[in-house]
């Protein structure tokens, strides 16, 4: 059993600081993709490699007071395999644009192009439960 009975006192005085936070938008997060890209594509060559994602990710985690972990690396590492399906270590604009869009829509239950929280926590209990029944079956699975 964990040790984090200390959670629940704090959920229930933390009240507003606990709130849900805004609904996202499909639009929202095609763009932020597309400047996440442009700032991670240090050569402005098109193509993200993966030193040039990491080097971004580093910066991004640095900067709100975190430290890179191995857990964390490597799923870096196996999301950008999954976008990079040529395997040239190399991933597009177009490419990187639509592996986000792409999740958003598996979050998008209802396809109205806005995720709300509670979208949000269902489709990650549905990614969550089709994932364990995959390790159950011995079938890998995507990031």
């Amino acid at each position: 059993m964990s040790r984090s009975w200390w959670v629940l006192p704090m959920v229930c005085c933390a009240g507003a600081a606990l709130a849900d936070p805004p609904p996202v938008h499909r639009i929202d997060v095609e763009r932020r993709a597309e400047n996440m890209f442009d700032r991670s594509d240090t050569n402005h060559d098109g193509m993200l490699t993966l030193a040039e994602y990491h080097a971004a990710l580093a910066a991004i985690v640095k900067a709100k007071g975190g430290t890179p972990t191995p857990k964390g690396w490597a799923r870096v590492d196996a999301q950008f395999a999954t976008v990079d399906q040529t395997h040239s270590g190399r991933v597009s604009r177009a490419q990187f644009v639509d592996a986000a869009l792409a999740h958003f829509d598996g979050a998008d239950l209802n396809h109205d192009g806005i995720v709300t929280p509670k979208e949000a926590r269902m489709a990650a209990k549905i990614k969550n439960k089709a994932a364990k029944a995959a390790r159950v079956q011995g079938v890998p699975t995507a990031p």
